[in-house]
């Protein structure tokens, strides 16, 4: 029996191979027509590679052979093409034909320390600098640190050093490769680079980019790129111990795009690591990590690292995030993703509903807002439906912060941008008091932030069922777990409002000495605003008794 010994679950990087086929699918039917797989391209970049040879270890002198899954990833990677548009979002021309530039703009690959990171991210910058169409490309190999930048660019001249092809047509001088006849210049940049004035990146590569405090260096490149006709931003990481870095931020993106919470139709992800449950110290798994295992990897360094982690508490930390790429002290997601997606409708019959509660979640006042409408059903089950908030004057820049597609949703009807740099509770209590008119029983509301709006819904309204929902744990532990367990249990079903969509994959709790559970909202940058405001409306359902019937209405009037 092979050493890797599959269990029954699919690994984690397969979801790229999945998206692969369902875009692939979607060309073939004629759903997409904008974008097209060039396999040719794709395995050009592959074939370049192979021609290229190790400048290190035991393989040093020997030509790179890729991995299965390493061929796979560049192809696809590379291989996806989108159609270039004029400002109109009309197709670019030339000669009479469409223009094709590549389709992915950031690539993300997550795979452990000793998969050959490093040499990949060297040889895939090679490649790209024979293969650019645009003469007098730039690529950059970058860091917060001028000497970790130089690692991959080192590894690029090595390369090219040991080609006797490539070498006869890439000269040299003061830390920058030149190839031609491309004229593509490769070079290291770093934080404490002596300029960085002239930059026109066409291809960057962060390597390690869990190791950088913030997004200084990534805003550099990025602000160079806006010239190029196809840039490319390449992340090779692994995990790391900080989750408030750059690297967790993008790696939860990464994931966001591939478990389908965001969609992003110009990032490439490749993530590989353990599931949730399971166990780091069993062999069957090692490989959802380490793709590369018994290959760059032996199966005896993972037994002897096991081992000491087992053995030595300080070791075990080191252990998950260099070997199994799992980040230490990330919080652990509430729902999980898939459970969300299953309990989503496209339509629902309310006309028969126990009672309807909304419930309000105030963010800060140039920020979300959301209110969700739920609907308690006679056979147990319930209906949800979210709608959102934000400052006209402030989607832009929180779509840039939060790095989701806030403008779309706003075009699409899921967001209502009200006007102005700050929230105009008048957008929210219109629509308040028309669920009102409409036979909402109850407005549970968050009373941090509200009392302005609630005032307001009372004074105009006349209603005078707005209940007040604290957020302390004694309060709404219950509605949180009741969330959960209904998620699982397909109790609550939803209208697949993708802001809430993304929001579910956001959340994360907060839990008290004695157990009871609250949703964290420490993080400005993890919205949850849309959950919250269900959990709002949740916390209510337990204790609601409607109003007795009438006798009249329940067997009509009588004659004696």
């Amino acid at each position: 029996m092979s050493e890797k010994n599959e269990t029954n679950r699919i690994p984690y990087f397969e979801k790229t191979w999945q998206r692969h086929q369902r875009d692939l699918d979607d060309v073939a039917s004629g759903k997409r027509s904008d974008i097209r797989f060039n396999k040719k391209l794709g395995i050009a970049y592959v074939v370049i590679i192979e021609k290229l040879k190790h400048f290190e270890g035991e393989k040093a002198g020997e030509r790179i052979i890729l991995e299965s899954w390493q061929k796979k990833a560049i192809v696809i990677n590379f291989g996806w093409q989108k159609k270039r548009l004029d400002k109109d979002g009309n197709p670019l021309l030339k000669n009479g034909k469409v223009q094709w530039v590549r389709r992915f703009n950031t690539s993300f690959y997550f795979i452990t320390r000793k998969s050959g990171k490093s040499l990949l991210a060297s040889a895939i910058g090679i490649a790209e600098s024979i293969l650019t169409i645009e003469k007098g490309n730039q690529i950059v190999s970058f860091a917060t640190k001028k000497d970790q930048a130089k690692i991959v660019w080192k590894g690029c001249k090595k390369m090219i050093d040991s080609n006797k092809e490539l070498s006869k047509k890439c000269t040299e001088a003061y830390s920058t490769l030149i190839v031609n006849p491309t004229d593509t210049t490769i070079k290291p940049l770093g934080r404490d680079s002596k300029t960085e004035d002239g930059l026109n990146i066409g291809f960057a590569i962060g390597d390690e980019i869990h190791a950088h405090p913030d997004r200084g260096m990534i805003e550099v490149v990025e602000s160079s790129q806006g010239a190029r006709v196809q840039p490319m931003m390449l992340y090779i990481t692994t995990a790391g111990f900080d989750t408030a870095s750059v690297g967790y931020q993008e790696y939860e993106y990464a994931t966001k795009v591939l478990d389908g919470a965001i969609e992003d139709d110009s990032y490439f992800a490749f993530v590989c690591q353990l599931d949730k449950e399971d166990d780091p110290f069993d062999e069957r798994v090692w490989y959802k990590a380490n793709p590369n295992l018994g290959v760059s990897k032996s199966y005896d360094y993972m037994r002897k690292q096991a081992k000491q982690a087992k053995e030595r508490s300080e070791t075990l930390n080191n252990f998950l995030v260099k070997d199994l790429n799992r980040w230490v002290n990330a919080s652990e997601t509430f729902v999980q993703f898939s459970e969300w997606e299953v309990c989503g409708v496209d339509s629902f019959d309310t006309s028969d509903a126990k009672a309807v509660f909304a419930g309000v979640d105030l963010s800060r006042s140039d920020d979300f807002t959301a209110v969700a409408t739920t609907y308690m059903m006679p056979d147990g089950t319930f209906y949800t439906t979210q709608h959102y908030y934000i400052p006209k004057d402030n989607v832009s820049a929180r779509a840039r912060e939060l790095r989701a597609p806030l403008e779309n949703w706003v075009l699409k009807g899921y967001i209502t941008a009200t006007p102005g740099a700050t929230i105009d509770l008048d957008y929210i209590a219109r629509d308040l008091i028309m669920k009102i008119d409409n036979g909402v029983d109850e407005i549970c509301y968050d009373p941090y932030r509200a009392a302005t709006l609630v005032s307001k819904i009372e004074s105009e309204s006349g209603f005078d069922s707005c209940v007040q929902i604290r957020q302390g744990y004694l309060t709404i532990s219950e509605p949180t777990f009741n969330f959960r367990d209904m998620v699982r249990t397909k109790k609550l079903l939803h209208d697949k409002n993708p802001v809430t969509k993304w929001m579910v994959s956001n959340l994360s709790i907060l839990t008290d000495a004695s157990g009871n559970i609250k949703p964290d909202k420490t993080n400005q940058n993890r919205k949850i605003d849309g959950v919250a405001a269900i959990i709002n409306t949740l916390a209510r359902t337990i204790a609601y008794e409607p109003e007795p019937e009438s006798v009249y209405e329940s067997r009509g009037v009588r004659t004696v």
